[in-house]
């Protein structure tokens, strides 16, 4: 039997992919995290990963473990730097343990399209895997060099997974643009007011892209078992690439208020002062008792609404190899919205 270790199974990602082996069936499933909750299905493993001597120790008895699938990243604030070599010891501590302790045969490690350096200002598009990385620093290079490295002394394969703007139904992780934009949708029909989008004419019009969670975790699943995706690099998006401008009347129409026009401004600054206004949504609509200051993290929403240039990849090789999902991403975000609704988080 598959035994597959999740390193950030709290998280979004690593849920997802839980979810997926639960989903195929057949696998032994242990989570790793810091604080790991009671969750049913599967074994769970309270570990800093920062700490190599406590990966060691608490790793040590995982010797049916076949897959790892490293989804964890150290937690930074919104538009600072994450940390690379801290992040790049974190995946050298967990697998080092596992190399001492299990017989593994593959390691997968969730990256993103930051590869390429779309945020730092245009690049080619379609991005494809072999493009050159981005100026400066980031934490995926230090990984992939070091899993690149490592694999050629040992038996197992790795791949790597590079998604753009994860998006999930859930509503218990602020870095959530899906729902952002359905809060902001909310108060601003409480005021009467219009879907105005929070960002320039030009990146209204361009085009940009997302990864459905359930879609990357089927593609990583697929990645971790396809001998043929072995020590290479895929990226996972939905496969359409729309702008915010066909989207936004769309948004508009499922809350039923008017669709406004790009109107550049700091989502976080406005919404700073509209604790109230939500606090009269939720006891109007018996909506479930959250925080407008930290349900979503509105300066996130800045990062995503702020490019003026197209962010594109191309999913040509993974569908070369037989994953050829895709998304519609309108479709998607309605599934969202209709989530966040069942759920008592919006009206």
């Amino acid at each position: 039997m598959p035994a597959a270790l999740i390193a950030g199974a709290t998280g979004l990602v690593g849920r997802a992919i839980a979810q997926r082996l639960a989903e195929i069936g057949g696998w032994e499933v242990t989570g790793l995290a810091r604080r790991p909750p009671a969750t049913p299905g599967m074994r769970w493993l309270a570990v800093d990963m920062t700490d190599a001597a406590d990966c060691r120790r608490k790793l040590a008895d995982l010797a049916a473990v076949t897959h790892l699938f490293y989804a964890a990243r150290y937690d930074h604030p919104e538009g600072a730097p994450e940390a690379a070599g801290t992040n790049a010891a974190m995946l050298r501590n967990v697998v080092g343990a596992l190399d001492a302790a299990a017989a593994l045969k593959h390691v997968h490690a969730v990256h993103g399209t930051k590869y390429y350096g779309h945020q730092l200002g245009p690049v080619k598009v379609p991005a494809a895997e072999d493009d050159p990385r981005a100026r400066g620093e980031n934490f995926y290079f230090e990984q992939e060099d070091f899993l690149r490295e490592r694999s050629r002394e040992r038996a197992w394969s790795y791949t790597t997974s590079r998604p753009h703007t994860f998006c999930s139904p859930a509503v218990d992780t602020p870095r959530s643009i899906g729902l952002i934009i359905a809060l902001y949708a909310a108060v601003q029909r409480e005021l009467g007011l219009s879907l105005d989008f929070p960002g320039s004419v030009k990146a209204f019009n361009v085009r940009t892209q997302f990864a459905d969670l359930a879609l990357l975790a089927r593609a990583i699943a697929w990645m971790a078992t396809e001998p043929r995706c072995a020590n290479q690099a895929f990226n996972v998006v939905n496969g359409d690439s729309p702008s915010w401008s066909e989207l936004w009347s769309r948004f508009a129409s499922w809350f039923g208020i008017e669709s406004g026009a790009p109107r550049p401004f700091d989502l976080a600054g406005y919404m700073a002062d509209k604790a109230e206004v939500w606090q009269r949504i939720v006891r109007k609509h018996g909506l479930r008792a959250t925080r407008l200051d930290s349900i979503v993290l509105w300066p996130y929403a800045n990062y995503v609404f702020k490019p003026e240039w197209d962010i594109m990849s191309s999913v040509a090789k993974a569908r070369a190899l037989g994953f050829s999902e895709t998304l519609d991403t309108g479709a998607m975000f309605d599934r969202q919205f209709e989530h966040y609704r069942a759920q008592k988080i919006v009206p």
